[in-house]
């Protein structure tokens, strides 16, 4: 599938936030950012000075997040309740099971675009839902099943469903390697010989923080994010060791 992520029209969006930042002296948001989108904010910004950012998306748990910029003179709520996001939960019989797609596939037919929502977290009767106000209100006013399961809506988190907010869960691994190039830390994920992993790099496996990577020389630092299709998605910690026969022991922490 084609990637039709523009990092010089993303870069212009950004400038453009900024600059209105500094002249109204106010701050703005975008809508939900993927996690790519995020780490090319912050890659973008960080470079630029007089500039206040922060990354939210209604709940600590959440990886789709609205951006707000502003200009660093310029005050802002420290607590974040300013950013113009809205929490749905939908509630529905426990014998039904709709998934996160079912929830997605009905925001969608009511006309609301993917960057008006943000995460929804589905639980044993009930989801809760973070998004624009925009899609609030079609979502509020609209809808009354989800696929074939009826569905009740109430404002803000409610019941039992604040338990089914949960971040991303982790297992940390250590693998032993050569060097921090590419090639070396797939094969130490996957076990393959460095020929293989080669290999699975250049057939478009690899997806380096968002991005899809076929440089197989390329080093990996601390922070890092990687994705190899088949095998999962990894961080790549920042604490990396020497052993004693010169081999390098490098932690990563793999999303389950």
């Amino acid at each position: 599938m084609k990637d039709e992520f523009s990092k010089e029209g993303f870069a212009a969006r950004l400038e453009d936030m900024c600059g209105l930042a500094a002249k109204r002296r106010k701050p703005f948001y975008t809508l939900f950012l993927n996690e790519r989108e995020q780490y090319e904010a912050n890659a973008y910004l960080g470079r630029r000075s007089g500039i206040n950012t922060v990354l939210w998306g209604g709940d600590e748990a959440c990886t789709r997040k609205m951006l707000r910029v502003c200009d660093e003179d310029c005050y802002v709520q420290d607590d974040r309740s300013d950013f113009p996001i809205y929490a749905i939960t939908l509630t529905f019989r426990k014998a039904d099971k709709p998934g996160h797609r079912d929830f997605l596939g009905s925001f969608m037919a009511l006309g609301i675009k993917r960057e008006t929502v943000g995460d929804i977290f589905v639980g044993e009767g009930a989801a809760v839902v973070f998004c624009s106000k925009t899609a609030h209100d079609l979502i509020a006013d609209g809808i009354a099943t989800v696929g074939r399961t009826g569905v009740s809506v109430t404002e803000g988190v409610t019941g039992d469903a604040a338990g089914y907010i949960t971040p991303a869960r982790f297992e940390t691994i250590q693998v032993n390697i050569a060097s921090e190039r590419a090639d070396c830390i797939v094969s130490g994920i996957t076990g393959l010989s460095r020929e293989k992993s080669a290999a699975l790099i250049r057939s478009g496996g690899f997806i380096l923080n968002y991005s899809e990577c076929d440089n197989i020389s390329r080093d990996l630092s601390g922070g890092d994010v990687v994705t190899l299709r088949g095998y999962g998605k990894y961080i790549v910690c920042e604490d990396i060791q020497t052993t004693k026969k010169g081999r390098l022991k490098i932690e990563l922490k793999k999303y389950i």
